[in-house]
């Protein structure tokens, strides 16, 4: 102890320092003319030396050339060690190509942003300036087709390895100067006063009870304080106390012999209020009974470095455009929420995104566009508490807020609808007033019981009902209709495969006179024997096949297996098959319809089709697919309009559609004989009668389960029926003695 005392190491000589890191330089790519360097730095520009992307323009460069040689100007401009355009330019090619030919994959965007981060390191481009100008230039050059996440992924890798390569690069030069101090220290007291006043980093050496001996000129510059006034202060005097965790953790392990080495990055405060990090590396030195007397301390000012670092990573964490936090930082933000959650918190996740956005850049141009996300990311900002709220932009004009320590549902309402409002006042874009709305859907559960993909999943799943219901509002994850939906979906992919597997088959219920005599046919009706779900009613697949468009190739199935089972029935009936609107429409229907009909021999006559009633409203112009129902009648097919007194449609298109017979919707059927309706169903189904009879149609009742029903039906002058009363819906082959049994009961 004694001989540190003696040393007087300090003084007030500034010592070597870090070393200056040279201006940028005006670098030009060889062969360049002044006039076309001078074009380089016109308002188009970003700054750091980087330079505007005219060489694009030229036919002759192609898009991976154009990247390289702008990434090459940018970082030999920006790197304070000397780097030529030249080898820059065999630097970043590689990885000029990797990006152009990027797929939309973050992970690999991932590891190319690490790539990307190595290389700038092995030459030596250490600067924060080389890391942004690398960041502008990728912005610029990213293909178009990537998304968000992608961008982001590749921004991440190239923040997360610079940080952890410059770490590396620190422990070595660390390395080398700490065993320098310790071998001129143990070589004697000459040799290492000379090493401590002139070391490039900072020096301080304290007792083993943390009390400030010596401080060395280049940490008296970083502290701001002489150095001798630095002496008998503590260490944590020198040190930021609120500094995390690992600095101290290391240090009194030193103290304590637990160990002889540490290292961290660490916080110091200087005098006049200012900050400086510095990454430590800390080494205990023994007397000769084994006992800390000394503890040195080497610090290297990584404020640059850092600043560089937190930069980079938050622009792979935020939005360029909005300054918001982005998809990556969102999830992070949930899943940090999730891990400190208790058992009894609840959290909430609001999907938004504006109604109508694509108007304003198809009307307004895109600068509009952009301009309006920005005024509408300020809003979401003022309408919510950064204290209990995170806004993101997802990417578009999709936004998100997170909701910590809800207490259920009803408590994060009034925050949506204030943001809600916020978004639909008037916003000047290019001397236009513009007012926009937006639709959202909210999530809100048990913290124990989420995870973040699955938030995020449920409430953009809300939001499309919010849009479906109108737009301009909110809706509440319902847990009931999401399964409904998974299960419709999980049918909709499994119906195609449902076709071939012999899945799908058919059941017959008859269509009987209710004057007596032969049912005259039969209505084909399709079932799904689903093999985890058991039987499906049609009602649970048909509307799935609809909107997926599979319905085609399932009423193309229906047709041919309903005219090949009745061609099996010798003298029977004809054949009743449902349609679909988009059959309609096809106009491949007739000659699907006549390859069927000739490859059974069933004859013209013995098949009918029948249309919703919903069909014939959806053009303002004439009937859906007029000519293909026409030719369809005219080969001697019966066409038949079904569920009639559903769709409102106009009466007196009856007597325009080349149509045979009308059925009356089960729902009136079922209202005969009610105190309330029954007055009204019989004064319907008495007036379609009259104007089917009138128009030359019969008329057909479905749902008939009561003998009543059919007494009433027949009374009021309906032709024919069907429905359980007559028999439930039984298989091609019992279809033969249903019908006879039936004769035998009229």
């Amino acid at each position: 102890m004694a001989r540190y005392t003696e040393f007087g190491v300090g003084g007030s000589d500034p010592g070597s320092g870090l070393g200056a890191s040279a201006a940028p330089r005006a670098v030009f790519e060889p062969g360049a003319s002044r006039s076309d360097s001078d074009k380089r730095s016109g308002s188009d520009n970003t700054t750091n030396g980087t330079t505007s992307d005219a060489a694009t323009a030229d036919p002759d460069v192609s898009p991976i050339d154009a990247f390289a040689r702008a990434w090459a100007v940018a970082l030999s401009a920006a790197a304070a060690t000397p780097l030529g355009f030249d080898q820059a330019l065999r630097v970043v090619t590689p990885l000029a190509e990797q990006v152009v030919a990027l797929p939309d994959d973050p992970e690999l965007a991932r590891k190319i942003g690490v790539q990307a981060a190595g290389a700038l390191i092995d030459a030596h481009c250490f600067q924060g300036a080389c890391v942004a100008v690398t960041v502008e230039v990728l912005d610029r050059h990213l293909p178009p087709y990537l998304r968000p996440e992608t961008s982001s992924a590749l921004r991440a890798g190239l923040a997360s390895a610079f940080a952890e390569g410059l770490r590396e690069r620190t422990r070595a030069e660390q390395a080398s100067i700490h065993e320098a101090v310790l071998t001129a220290y143990r070589a004697g007291e000459a040799r290492f006063r000379t090493v401590f006043r002139n070391a490039a980093l900072g020096i301080v050496i304290t007792d083993k009870h943390g009390q400030v001996l010596e401080v060395n000129p280049a940490l008296a510059e970083m502290l701001g304080v002489d150095a001798y006034a630095a002496r008998g202060r503590t260490i944590r005097n020198l040190i930021d106390p609120t500094e995390p965790g690992e600095y101290w953790r290391g240090y009194n392990a030193l103290l304590a012999g637990e160990q002889t080495e540490a290292e961290a990055d660490t916080r110091i405060r200087r005098v006049d209020g200012g900050v400086v990090w510095t990454h430590v590396r800390t080494t205990a030195v023994r007397d000769d009974g084994g006992e800390v007397a000394l503890v040195i301390a080497l610090h290297e000012d990584v404020t640059e470095r850092r600043r560089a670092t937190d930069q980079l990573r938050h622009q792979a964490t935020h939005d360029a455009l909005t300054g918001l936090p982005n998809r990556v930082r969102l999830l992070d933000a949930v899943e940090e929420l999730l891990r400190c959650a208790g058992p009894e918190d609840r959290l909430g996740l609001c999907f938004l995104d504006l109604d109508g956005f694509k108007g304003v850049n198809d009307t307004l141009g895109h600068q509009a566009g952009d301009e309006l996300l920005t005024v509408i990311a300020h809003r979401l900002s003022a309408a919510t508490d950064p204290r209990r709220h995170v806004v993101a932009r997802m990417g578009g004009d999709e936004f998100v807020i997170l909701f910590r320590r809800t207490q259920g549902a009803q408590s994060v309402f009034p925050v949506i609808e204030k943001v809600l409002d916020a978004v639909r006042q008037p916003v000047m874009l290019d001397g236009h007033s513009v007012t926009v709305t937006a639709s959202a859907g909210l999530v809100e559960r048990p913290a124990a019981a989420a995870s973040a993909t699955e938030l995020l999943r449920a409430a953009d799943i809300t939001l499309y009902w919010a849009k479906s219901a109108g737009k301009a509002d909110f809706a509440l994850f319902d847990e009931d209709r999401n399964a409904r939906e998974v299960h419709r979906y999980a049918l909709a992919q499994a119906l195609p495969a449902a076709l071939e597997s012999g899945e799908m088959f058919l059941d017959y219920q008859p269509i009987v006179s209710l004057s007596g005599g032969r049912p005259p046919s039969v209505e084909a009706l399709v079932r799904w024997r689903h093999p985890e779900r058991g039987l499906l009613k049609p009602e649970e697949f048909i509307p799935v096949a609809e909107e997926t468009g599979a319905i085609v190739e399932l009423g193309r199935w229906v047709l041919d297996r309903a005219v090949h089972d009745a061609s099996s029935w010798p003298d029977g009936p004809a054949v009743a098959v449902n349609v679909a609107v988009r059959q309609v429409h096809d106009y491949g229907l007739v000659r699907e319809v006549a390859t069927a009909l000739e490859a059974s021999g069933l004859p013209p006559r013995r098949l009918c089709l029948e249309i919703t009633e919903t069909a014939l409203m959806d053009t303002d112009d004439g009937l859906p697919g007029p000519g293909t129902l026409r030719t369809l009648a005219d080969m001697g097919i019966g066409i038949a309009v079904d569920d009639f007194g559903t769709g409102y449609s106009n009466l007196a298109r009856l007597r325009h559609l080349p149509a045979t017979s009308l059925k009356i919707d089960a729902s009136f059927v079922a209202d005969l004989g009610s105190p309330d309706a029954g007055g009204f169903a019989e004064s319907v189904i008495t007036s379609l009668v009259v104007l089917a009879h009138a128009a030359g149609m019969t008329v057909t009742a479905e749902g008939i389960e009561t003998a009543d029903q059919a007494e009433r039906l027949t009374a009021l002058g309906v032709d024919y029926g069907q429905g359980f009363y007559y028999s439930r819906p039984v298989s091609a082959g019992d279809i033969q003695a249903v019908l006879a049994r039936l004769v035998t009961k009229a």
